[in-house]
Parts: structure tokens; sequence; C-alpha cells
């Protein structure tokens, strides 16, 4: 699987656990995301616009990742047990 297919997935994972835990606008997300992103972007990112390697290296380090986390294939199990079901922070 190519890697913008994978970051494009698991930024999918991401931002879905965001809405479930309060952060529920894009705009509410850039900011958790320590506002590397726009919401635009954010959405533009989703609907098949590159996710460069600043990107995934600024949400890795928002969400306390390794580097290279969101180039790596994740299944959904994983990913919720890899501690996204629950996030530092509250919504804001």
């Amino acid at each position: 699987m190519p890697t913008q297919s994978i970051r494009r997935t698991n930024l999918r994972r991401v931002l879905d656990d965001l809405a479930r835990n309060g952060y529920s606008t894009r705009e509410s997300q850039a900011v958790y995301l320590g506002r590397s992103v726009t919401a635009r972007r954010l959405d533009a990112m989703l609907n098949g616009a590159e996710i460069p390697a600043f990107f995934a290296a600024a949400l890795e380090h928002a969400l306390f990742k390794p580097r290279g986390w969101l180039s790596l294939p994740h299944d959904a199990d994983e990913h919720e047990s890899a501690g996204m079901g629950t996030l530092p922070g509250g919504p804001d």
C-alpha cells in the first residue's frame, strides 16, 4: 500500500478518535494537533491531497507517537489499543 494511502487511513482514524473525544470540528482538531495544519488542509488531505512528511511528524509529536507512526499500517484494533481511544487534554 502506498505511503500516502496509509497516512490517509491513519489520519482518518486519528480524526475519528478526536471526534469521539469531543473535538468534533476540523477547527478544534487542527488546534489539538498544534496548529501544524488548518481545518481546510485537513479536509483536503482526507480528500486526496498530499500528506507531507512535516505534517506527519507534527501529528506524531502532538499524539506522543514514535516517528514514522503515521506512515505505518495499523489495524483498527491495534489503533484503539495504542491509546488513541483516550487522548491527552480535553476539548476546548
